[in-house]
């Protein structure tokens, strides 16, 4: 199940139902602590995290869910201003998917990254 997380719904509901289109099952999240409920509850396989958010930003909350689940792939969801602040607060070695992305992108790097966790987890 991929988690996607972003404050704005009209955007949420974009990259989820993209995500849906590319058949897998999603879970939404608003905002942070309802993402890390949504991890603690289990089944989530990888997190499509909006940088720029209320309360506790993507690099916040990233941290957070790092502490739950090491393994658990994220990638990072933002537009081109908030990139240089994302790559400040959470590292060179993140997966971004720059807005606005294509189908196509998102594809690749839910393979690339879903792949690569089931190699760490085996």
């Amino acid at each position: 199940m991929i988690l996607v997380v972003d404050d704005d719904p009209l955007v949420r509901a974009a990259i989820a139902r993209a995500v849906t289109e590319l058949g897998y099952l999603v879970v939404e999240a608003g905002d942070g602590g309802a993402a890390l409920a949504a991890v603690e509850t289990g089944g989530v396989t990888l997190v499509i995290l909006d940088y720029v958010m209320p309360d506790m930003d993507g690099a916040e909350v990233g941290r957070a869910i790092a502490e739950i689940d090491p393994d658990l792939p994220l990638v990072f969801s933002t537009g081109h201003a908030a990139l240089r602040a994302l790559r400040t607060a959470a590292g060179e070695e993140i997966e971004v998917l720059e807005k606005p992305f294509t189908l196509d992108e998102l594809e690749a790097l839910l393979l690339d990254k879903l792949a690569e966790r089931r190699r760490r987890i085996a």
